[in-house]
């Protein structure tokens, strides 16, 4: 993919990648889901000919054995996630040399960017084979490591730390969220760099509808505990209870067949309140079904119960001048200081959400000032193109250090 005066080569890991938008150039996939799990588990498939790799490398299989990953707990990986991150000592160590290999013959990168620290493995193995500097994302994957548990959450931990002295730079989202990871990795503060997350501002600008006859609550997320989806159906149940309310429920999401349970208890619950009428359900929209979405609500609200890093369906709807009601925690804190277009209200809280919810049903003039402050926010520090020239800055930083 060509940028400005710049080449990058995307290489997809695990599984083909899921964008709104078309992938960026040619998507080569390393570490394919099908082979990291089978050379995991059967020592058979650690020698298996590249023939048949390429066959469970297939963008096709990928996808279709990709939609069942929802179910997948990270309890249930510990032992394949220490294996990667042990890199040449570890099981895949076949994919990483494939990688490695692929690498050695092209065009030699001027830097190397992993997406989050469970593949800091192949951090040294980029300095090893062609010495180029490695960037290093942070996304929550020490969350994802804390739920693995004994005995491999210590190992895994140990693993990381070790590989980040392979590191040059690490990005972080959020400020909160670099302190706490500069500990966690046990590196220096200075060594992380902030580049808060960005969206294309392209599909979602323009006038949202803003309905006046109702006040439509959106929600765009997984439909877990973890999303507090409970917490907003809760706060939804408090509005709806005043007289004169009007308030209409709308959710869209991708549903995994392990978290139906979940909501059909939430939409009992409704039921039983007699809102069922007034719960609107998108399933799994695309980028155009998710603009139109998001452009009928009134306000936005994903009531996480744990900090969230990065919020990009937040600044989808905040790009759309809609206004947010969050939890004051994570990187929610962050965006709604820097756009000063939404309400943060305790987390965990469903009484405060409908507090925070009830204001902008009742004030529309607060309402529409702030979804104006939400949209040009948003474009001031969360666009796509802020994203980029930060990035740039840091490479040009590393590779002249």
């Amino acid at each position: 993919m060509e940028t400005a005066d710049h080449h990058v080569e995307f290489l997809s890991l695990y599984t083909p990648v899921k964008a709104d938008t078309s992938p960026p150039g040619r998507c080569r996939i390393f570490y394919g889901g099908i082979n990291v799990y089978l050379q995991q588990h059967a020592g058979l498939f650690r020698r298996a000919p590249v023939l048949l790799d390429r066959l469970f490398d297939s963008p096709w299989l990928l996808d279709f054995v990709g939609s069942f990953a929802m179910n997948t707990r990270p309890e249930d990986l510990g032992e394949m996630t220490v294996s990667v991150l042990r890199g040449r000592a570890g099981r895949q160590k076949k994919e990483l040399e494939k990688l490695m290999d692929f690498l050695g013959r092209g065009p030699r990168p001027d830097v190397v960017n992993l997406t989050n620290s469970l593949l800091s493995a192949i951090a040294p193995a980029v300095k090893q084979a062609i010495d180029v500097p490695v960037v290093c994302n942070l996304q929550g994957e020490d969350a994802f490591v804390d739920r693995i548990g004994d005995p491999w959450r210590d190992e895994a931990v140990r693993l990381i730390r070790e590989h980040a002295r392979s590191v040059d730079a690490f990005v972080a989202p959020g400020e909160s969220y670099a302190d706490k990871m500069a500990e966690w990795l046990c590196v220096d503060r200075s060594r992380i760099t902030v580049i808060r997350p960005g969206i294309a501002l392209a599909p979602f600008e323009g006038t949202a509808e803003q309905p006046t006859d109702v006040f439509r609550i959106g929600y765009l997320s997984r439909i877990i505990p973890e999303k507090g989806i409970d917490l907003l159906c809760e706060a939804f149940r408090r509005l709806a209870r005043e007289q004169g309310d009007t308030s209409v429920l709308a959710v869209a999401a991708e549903l995994a067949a392990s978290d139906q349970d979940f909501w059909n208890a939430q939409q009992k619950r409704l039921r039983e309140a007699g809102l069922d009428d007034r719960v609107e359900f998108v399933a799994s929209p695309n980028l155009a079904g998710k603009v139109a979405f998001l452009k009928r609500c009134s306000v936005f609200s994903v009531p996480s119960r744990l900090p969230e890093r990065r919020g990009v369906a937040c600044l989808e709807a905040q790009a759309c001048g809609i206004p947010v009601v969050l939890p004051d925690h994570g990187v929610y804190r962050e965006i709604v200081s820097l756009t000063g277009g939404g309400i943060l209200v305790r987390p965990g809280d469903a009484a405060a959400l409908a507090d925070g919810l009830r204001t902008l049903r009742d004030d529309t003039e607060q309402a529409r000032v702030l979804g104006e402050e939400a949209a040009a926010g948003i474009r001031e520090h969360f666009s796509s193109d802020v994203v980029v020239e930060n990035t740039l800055e840091l490479y040009r930083e590393i590779r002249h250090a």
